[in-house]
């Protein structure tokens, strides 16, 4: 519909507040009939997984993070999986517990790029810079065109006081990133 016109017959124009209400309803409803489906199958790790995404998205970590565990209880093999563990224990400010949950990924998919990167992320949360520019010259290594890994290597190589190589992080130099920064 374009600006200035009128809404076509039988529709109820609702506001942005409106309509993200609705929307919540239908997430709390989404989960809810999730869980019920857990119940119902509670050996059925897709839906386990689901509803960890769900209460990750809605920021309830804590059941997020049980809903994945319980999902690796049934696929304990899942890198993907264990990654997902990994990333909502470091949104809920367990980034320690993020980490093993990410070498775990890694265990099972040693060129695991994005658990590589996680790492780093989790060990710069906790302020362990030197490690967490380890992680992220291992994942560019990988993925050299991954830029968000760039500016977080950038950002760990600063607050480590790292300021002599920030031109090889610039010039995106990983053969002497990794040969300072071996892992």
């Amino acid at each position: 519909m374009k600006k200035g016109e009128s809404p076509p017959a039988g529709v109820v124009p609702v506001s942005s507040k409106e309509a993200s209400m609705v929307l919540v309803e239908d997430e709390n409803d989404v989960a809810r009939l999730f869980n019920e489906a857990s119940q119902m199958s509670p050996e059925d790790a897709d839906v386990h997984i689901v509803l960890g995404v769900l209460y990750n998205l809605s920021r309830e970590y804590d059941r997020a993070i049980a809903s994945f565990q319980m999902a690796l209880k049934l696929k304990p093999q899942d890198y993907s999986l264990w990654n997902k563990l990994g990333a909502t224990q470091a949104n809920s400010v367990q980034s320690a517990d993020a980490i093993l949950a990410y070498q775990q990924a890694l265990d099972l998919k040693p060129n695991y790029v994005r658990a590589w990167a996680n790492m780093g992320i989790s060990y710069a949360n906790q302020g362990m810079y030197e490690e967490s520019i380890r992680y992220y010259v291992r994942a560019l290594a990988m993925n050299p065109k991954a830029d968000n890994a760039w500016q977080y290597l950038r950002i760990s190589l600063s607050c480590a006081s790292r300021n002599d190589m920030l031109e090889a992080c610039d010039s995106r130099n990983i053969d002497l990133l990794q040969k300072e920064f071996p892992l």
